[in-house]
Protein backbone atom coordinates (compact mmCIF):
# COMPACT_ATOMS: atom_id res chain seq x y z
CA UNK A 1 0.00 0.00 0.00
CA UNK A 2 2.73 2.28 0.45
CA UNK A 3 4.79 1.51 -2.33
CA UNK A 4 1.45 2.16 -4.70
CA UNK A 5 1.41 5.32 -2.33
CA UNK A 6 4.77 6.36 -3.31
CA UNK A 7 4.34 5.81 -7.39
CA UNK A 8 1.33 7.65 -7.08
CA UNK A 9 3.27 10.54 -5.69
CA UNK A 10 5.67 10.52 -8.24
CA UNK A 11 3.35 10.43 -10.98
CA UNK A 12 1.70 13.73 -9.66
CA UNK A 13 4.70 15.34 -8.90
CA UNK A 14 5.98 14.06 -12.07
CA UNK A 15 2.52 15.84 -13.61
CA UNK A 16 2.73 18.72 -11.71
CA UNK A 17 6.30 19.48 -12.90
CA UNK A 18 5.28 18.98 -16.82
CA UNK A 19 2.85 21.23 -16.41
CA UNK A 20 4.59 23.98 -14.31
CA UNK A 21 7.06 23.51 -17.84
CA UNK A 22 4.73 23.65 -20.26
CA UNK A 23 3.02 26.83 -18.67
CA UNK A 24 6.75 28.29 -18.19
CA UNK A 25 7.44 27.68 -22.05
CA UNK A 26 4.30 29.38 -23.08
CA UNK A 27 4.81 33.01 -21.43
CA UNK A 28 8.41 32.60 -21.80
CA UNK A 29 7.63 34.23 -25.36
CA UNK A 30 5.64 37.21 -25.61
CA UNK A 31 2.32 36.81 -26.28
CA UNK A 32 0.28 39.02 -29.16
CA UNK A 33 -3.36 39.30 -29.15
CA UNK A 34 -5.54 40.32 -31.72
CA UNK A 35 -6.96 44.10 -31.41
CA UNK A 36 -10.18 45.01 -31.63
CA UNK A 37 -11.96 44.33 -34.79
CA UNK A 38 -15.44 46.17 -36.32
CA UNK A 39 -15.69 43.66 -39.20
CA UNK A 40 -15.87 39.60 -39.36
CA UNK A 41 -13.91 37.16 -40.34
CA UNK A 42 -15.70 36.83 -43.48
CA UNK A 43 -15.14 40.30 -44.31
CA UNK A 44 -11.43 39.98 -44.16
CA UNK A 45 -12.06 37.15 -46.73
CA UNK A 46 -14.01 39.45 -49.16
CA UNK A 47 -12.29 42.46 -48.52
CA UNK A 48 -9.06 40.18 -49.74
CA UNK A 49 -10.58 38.48 -52.46
CA UNK A 50 -11.41 41.15 -53.82
CA UNK A 51 -8.12 42.94 -53.73
CA UNK A 52 -6.52 40.35 -55.10
CA UNK A 53 -8.53 40.01 -57.80
CA UNK A 54 -8.02 43.48 -58.85
CA UNK A 55 -4.04 43.06 -58.13
CA UNK A 56 -3.24 39.79 -60.76
CA UNK A 57 -4.89 42.08 -63.56
CA UNK A 58 -2.62 44.87 -63.04
CA UNK A 59 0.80 42.80 -61.71
CA UNK A 60 2.81 40.20 -63.50
CA UNK A 61 2.44 37.28 -61.78
CA UNK A 62 5.45 34.36 -62.23
CA UNK A 63 3.67 31.86 -64.06
CA UNK A 64 7.27 29.38 -63.26
CA UNK A 65 5.75 26.26 -61.37
CA UNK A 66 8.57 25.24 -59.84
CA UNK A 67 9.50 29.27 -58.27
CA UNK A 68 5.51 29.47 -57.67
CA UNK A 69 6.07 25.47 -56.10
CA UNK A 70 8.64 26.82 -53.89
CA UNK A 71 6.83 29.51 -52.02
CA UNK A 72 3.81 27.87 -51.58
CA UNK A 73 5.45 24.85 -49.34
CA UNK A 74 7.10 27.22 -47.04
CA UNK A 75 3.87 29.16 -46.99
CA UNK A 76 2.04 26.12 -46.12
CA UNK A 77 4.59 24.75 -43.42
CA UNK A 78 4.17 28.68 -41.49
CA UNK A 79 0.42 28.12 -42.15
CA UNK A 80 -0.01 24.48 -40.29
CA UNK A 81 2.49 26.41 -37.60
CA UNK A 82 0.08 29.28 -36.56
CA UNK A 83 -0.72 28.90 -33.12
CA UNK A 84 -4.42 27.49 -32.37
CA UNK A 85 -5.92 30.33 -30.68
CA UNK A 86 -5.16 32.70 -33.35
CA UNK A 87 -6.55 29.98 -36.68
CA UNK A 88 -9.53 31.58 -38.34
CA UNK A 89 -11.47 28.60 -39.88
CA UNK A 90 -12.68 31.07 -42.19
CA UNK A 91 -9.20 32.10 -43.98
CA UNK A 92 -7.70 30.90 -47.39
CA UNK A 93 -4.08 31.62 -47.47
CA UNK A 94 -2.68 31.58 -50.91
CA UNK A 95 0.62 32.31 -52.23
CA UNK A 96 2.19 33.82 -55.12
CA UNK A 97 5.06 35.46 -56.73
CA UNK A 98 5.09 38.76 -58.38
CA UNK A 99 7.61 38.97 -61.34
CA UNK A 100 9.38 42.20 -60.31
CA UNK A 101 12.85 42.96 -59.53
CA UNK A 102 11.94 45.71 -56.40
CA UNK A 103 12.40 43.95 -53.08
CA UNK A 104 9.03 43.89 -52.11
CA UNK A 105 6.18 41.72 -50.21
CA UNK A 106 2.89 42.46 -48.93
CA UNK A 107 -0.34 40.38 -47.76
CA UNK A 108 -4.19 41.20 -48.26
CA UNK A 109 -6.96 40.24 -45.08
CA UNK A 110 -8.02 36.79 -45.17
CA UNK A 111 -5.22 34.76 -46.71
CA UNK A 112 -3.41 35.98 -49.67
CA UNK A 113 0.13 37.07 -50.05
CA UNK A 114 2.23 38.03 -52.72
CA UNK A 115 6.63 37.91 -52.74
CA UNK A 116 8.40 39.94 -55.64
CA UNK A 117 10.50 37.74 -57.35
CA UNK A 118 13.56 40.81 -56.23
CA UNK A 119 12.62 39.38 -52.81
CA UNK A 120 13.63 36.11 -53.44
CA UNK A 121 16.93 36.53 -55.17
CA UNK A 122 17.73 38.94 -52.24
CA UNK A 123 17.05 35.87 -49.73
CA UNK A 124 20.51 34.06 -48.62
CA UNK A 125 18.64 30.86 -47.69
CA UNK A 126 15.18 29.54 -47.36
CA UNK A 127 14.92 30.57 -43.65
CA UNK A 128 15.35 33.96 -45.13
CA UNK A 129 12.77 33.57 -47.93
CA UNK A 130 10.28 31.75 -44.44
CA UNK A 131 10.92 35.69 -42.29
CA UNK A 132 9.18 37.53 -45.07
CA UNK A 133 6.55 35.42 -45.39
CA UNK A 134 5.54 34.39 -41.68
CA UNK A 135 5.70 38.55 -41.04
CA UNK A 136 3.22 39.18 -43.79
CA UNK A 137 1.38 35.85 -42.51
CA UNK A 138 1.27 37.63 -39.09
CA UNK A 139 -0.23 40.87 -40.15
CA UNK A 140 -3.28 38.27 -41.84
CA UNK A 141 -3.63 36.40 -38.79
CA UNK A 142 -3.82 39.60 -36.46
CA UNK A 143 -6.46 40.67 -38.71
CA UNK A 144 -4.21 44.35 -38.89
CA UNK A 145 -5.74 45.59 -42.34
CA UNK A 146 -9.89 45.25 -40.64
CA UNK A 147 -8.87 45.70 -37.21
CA UNK A 148 -6.82 49.98 -38.55
CA UNK A 149 -9.64 50.02 -40.91
CA UNK A 150 -12.20 49.66 -37.46
CA UNK A 151 -10.12 52.52 -36.18
CA UNK A 152 -11.49 54.76 -38.85
CA UNK A 153 -14.74 55.08 -40.61
CA UNK A 154 -16.81 52.39 -41.90
CA UNK A 155 -17.29 52.44 -45.46
CA UNK A 156 -18.57 50.17 -48.56
CA UNK A 157 -16.88 46.90 -48.59
CA UNK A 158 -16.19 47.17 -52.44
CA UNK A 159 -14.72 51.02 -51.62
CA UNK A 160 -12.70 49.90 -48.67
CA UNK A 161 -11.30 46.90 -50.97
CA UNK A 162 -9.86 49.19 -53.20
CA UNK A 163 -8.30 51.29 -50.26
CA UNK A 164 -6.78 48.53 -48.36
CA UNK A 165 -4.81 47.05 -51.86
CA UNK A 166 -3.55 50.75 -52.92
CA UNK A 167 -1.97 50.94 -49.15
CA UNK A 168 -0.90 48.07 -48.39
CA UNK A 169 1.13 47.82 -51.77
CA UNK A 170 2.03 51.13 -52.03
CA UNK A 171 4.15 52.48 -54.84
CA UNK A 172 2.68 52.57 -58.13
CA UNK A 173 0.91 49.28 -58.13
CA UNK A 174 -0.84 50.31 -55.41
CA UNK A 175 -1.98 53.89 -57.26
CA UNK A 176 -3.05 51.92 -59.84
CA UNK A 177 -5.27 49.31 -58.00
CA UNK A 178 -6.75 52.83 -56.21
CA UNK A 179 -8.14 54.45 -59.09
CA UNK A 180 -11.68 53.90 -59.68
CA UNK A 181 -12.59 53.30 -55.41
CA UNK A 182 -13.31 56.26 -53.14
CA UNK A 183 -9.85 57.97 -53.13
CA UNK A 184 -11.42 60.92 -50.33
CA UNK A 185 -12.13 58.43 -47.83
CA UNK A 186 -8.66 58.15 -46.20
CA UNK A 187 -6.04 55.75 -46.32
CA UNK A 188 -4.09 56.53 -43.39
CA UNK A 189 -5.40 54.25 -40.52
CA UNK A 190 -4.58 51.38 -43.28
CA UNK A 191 -0.72 52.10 -42.79
CA UNK A 192 0.57 49.82 -40.56
CA UNK A 193 2.07 51.46 -37.42
CA UNK A 194 4.98 50.65 -35.42
CA UNK A 195 3.00 48.88 -33.00
CA UNK A 196 1.45 46.04 -35.36
CA UNK A 197 5.16 45.53 -37.46
CA UNK A 198 6.01 44.62 -33.92
CA UNK A 199 3.30 42.20 -33.48
CA UNK A 200 4.05 40.98 -36.82
CA UNK A 201 7.87 40.76 -36.32
CA UNK A 202 7.47 38.85 -32.88
CA UNK A 203 3.92 36.64 -33.93
CA UNK A 204 6.57 35.83 -37.19
CA UNK A 205 9.37 34.70 -35.41
CA UNK A 206 7.28 32.27 -33.18
CA UNK A 207 5.58 31.01 -36.21
CA UNK A 208 8.65 30.08 -37.38
CA UNK A 209 10.21 28.53 -34.48
CA UNK A 210 7.41 26.49 -34.70
CA UNK A 211 7.27 25.30 -38.09
CA UNK A 212 10.64 24.48 -37.72
CA UNK A 213 13.01 27.46 -38.72
CA UNK A 214 15.67 29.43 -37.01
CA UNK A 215 13.31 33.22 -36.31
CA UNK A 216 17.39 35.15 -36.03
CA UNK A 217 16.55 34.43 -40.03
CA UNK A 218 14.17 37.06 -39.82
CA UNK A 219 16.43 39.38 -38.68
CA UNK A 220 18.88 38.51 -40.84
CA UNK A 221 16.74 39.39 -43.74
CA UNK A 222 16.04 42.62 -42.61
CA UNK A 223 19.97 43.41 -43.49
CA UNK A 224 19.90 41.29 -46.09
CA UNK A 225 17.13 43.88 -48.24
CA UNK A 226 18.85 46.36 -46.62
CA UNK A 227 22.39 45.96 -47.95
CA UNK A 228 20.65 44.84 -51.81
CA UNK A 229 18.63 47.77 -51.86
CA UNK A 230 21.55 50.79 -51.03
CA UNK A 231 21.48 53.75 -49.14
CA UNK A 232 17.84 54.71 -50.37
CA UNK A 233 16.45 51.11 -48.75
CA UNK A 234 13.79 48.90 -50.10
CA UNK A 235 10.75 49.67 -50.90
CA UNK A 236 9.47 46.86 -48.65
CA UNK A 237 11.23 48.51 -45.76
CA UNK A 238 10.06 52.06 -46.47
CA UNK A 239 5.94 50.58 -46.48
CA UNK A 240 6.72 48.74 -43.35
CA UNK A 241 8.00 51.26 -40.35
CA UNK A 242 10.15 50.26 -37.88
CA UNK A 243 11.97 50.91 -34.93
CA UNK A 244 15.57 51.34 -34.86
CA UNK A 245 16.05 47.91 -32.66
CA UNK A 246 13.84 46.08 -35.18
CA UNK A 247 16.68 43.35 -35.55
CA UNK A 248 17.60 42.91 -31.91
CA UNK A 249 13.98 42.53 -30.85
CA UNK A 250 13.88 39.54 -33.06
CA UNK A 251 16.96 38.46 -31.99
CA UNK A 252 15.70 38.83 -28.10
CA UNK A 253 12.77 36.77 -29.10
CA UNK A 254 14.46 34.17 -30.59
CA UNK A 255 15.95 34.14 -27.60
CA UNK A 256 12.98 33.47 -25.83
CA UNK A 257 11.75 31.12 -27.65
CA UNK A 258 15.08 29.00 -27.31
CA UNK A 259 14.87 29.47 -24.01
CA UNK A 260 10.94 28.27 -23.54
CA UNK A 261 11.98 25.47 -25.33
CA UNK A 262 15.09 24.72 -23.42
Amino acid sequence: MTLTLTRTNRQLALALAASLTITVSAHAQTRINPHGNGFSPAQDVELGRRAAADLRQELPIVRDGRTQNYVERIGARLVGAIPGRLRQPAFRYTFQVVDRRDINAFALPGGPVFVNRGMLEAARSDGEVAGVIAHELSHIVLRHGTAQATKGQKFQLGALAGQVLGSLIGGRAGTIVAQGSQIGIGTYFLKYNREYEREADLLGAQIMARAGYDPREMANMFRTIARRSGNGGPEWLSDHPSPANRYEAIQQEAALIRRGRA
